[in-house]
C-alpha cells in the first residue's frame, strides 16, 4: 500500500540505527502469525496479550520465553523463528484460497510508516545516527476509524521512560497524525524541542498558554506561550515543532 500524498515527516526527528536482525524476526513473526490464523488466534493459543503479541509484530523485542510459546503456537520452531535458520519445512508461507489467489487476511491490514526512533516519556531523548524507515502492518479492526480514515497522516514511533505512565508506558508502540492544526486539549502529543523528543499531554490554559504536562506526578509540568504553540503548528518554529498527536498506542500491561 502506497500514497502518493502521504505527508513526509523524516525531517522532523534524527533516527538511530537500525537493528535489521530484530527486524528481520519481525518480518518471521508476521508470516509466522499469518499462516497460523491471524494475531487473535495466536494470542489465545500462546496465552500472549494480543497487545503484546501486536507490539512485538511491530518490533518490541520479545523475550525467549515469549519468542517459545510464539514458535508453538505458530507450529513453527523457535530456532527459525529467531535465527531464520531451519528446515524449509518450517518456513511458514502465506495461505491461499481455493481460487489460488492469497487470502484476503491482508484486506484487514493497515500500513503504516515505523521511524526507527524513540519519544521520551521523560526529561528528552537525544537521538543520533541516519534516518531508518520501514513499515508496520496492523489489523484493521484493531483501529478507530480516525486512524483508517486519515492512515496516509499517520506514523508508528516507540516510547521511551516512565514519565507518562499509566497512559503510556515504557516500549509502548504509539501511532501519531502528523496533520495536526490546532491543540486538542487534554490529549498527548509528540514535540521536538531542539534536538529532544518528547511525548507529553497539552492542556490549554486560559490566557491561551499551553501546558505540558507529564501523567506520572513525579515529573514537573512546563508551559509554552500562545505565541509559541502557534508557531510550532504553523512551520515548525524555532527549534520546536509539534510533530503529531497520539491517537492509539499498543503495549503490554503494567502491574
Amino acid at each position: 500500500m502506497t500514497y502518493a500524498d502521504k505527508k513526509d515527516i523524516s525531517g522532523d526527528f534524527a533516527v538511530s540505527e537500525v537493528n535489521r536482525e530484530k527486524e528481520e524476526v519481525c518480518e518471521r513473526l508476521r508470516a509466522a502469525v499469518k499462516n497460523a490464523g491471524g494475531n487473535q488466534h495466536v494470542a489465545a493459543a500462546s496465552g500472549v496479550p494480543l497487545a503484546s503479541l501486536n507490539s512485538y509484530i511491530a518490533g518490541r523485542e520479545m523475550k525467549a520465553a515469549v519468542a517459545s510459546r510464539l514458535a508453538d503456537a505458530c507450529g513453527v520452531s523457535l530456532e527459525w523463528l529467531v535465527t531464520g535458520r531451519n528446515s524449509a519445512s518450517d518456513t511458514p508461507s502465506l495461505p491461499v484460497s481455493a481460487e489460488g489467489d492469497e487470502s484476503n487476511f491482508s484486506d484487514s491490514l493497515v500500513e503504516f510508516d515505523n521511524y526507527d526512533i524513540v519519544l521520551s516519556a521523560g526529561h528528552g531523548y537525544y537521538p543520533s545516527g541516519e534516518k531508518i524507515q520501514r513499515t508496520i502492518h496492523l489489523q484493521k479492526s484493531l483501529l478507530p476509524n480516525e486512524i483508517t480514515e486519515h492512515r496516509k497522516h499517520v506514523c508508528a514511533l516507540t516510547v521511551r521512560g516512565d514519565s507518562m505512565q499509566p497512559s503510556l508506558d515504557d516500549g509502548d508502540l504509539v501511532l501519531i497524525r502528523t496533520d495536526v492544526e490546532s491543540i486538542k486539549s487534554g490529549a498527548i502529543y509528540a514535540i521536538r524541542i531542539d534536538n529532544s523528543l518528547l511525548v507529553k499531554r497539552l492542556r490549554l490554559k486560559a490566557n491561551g498558554n499551553v501546558e505540558v504536562v507529564s501523567d506520572n506526578p513525579s515529573y514537573s509540568t512546563d508551559e509554552l506561550k500562545a505565541a509559541e504553540i502557534r508557531q510550532m503548528i504553523r512551520d515548525g518554529g524555532t527549534p520546536a515543532k509539534i510533530i503529531g498527536r497520539v491517537v492509539w498506542r499498543s503495549g503490554a500491561m503494567t502491574l
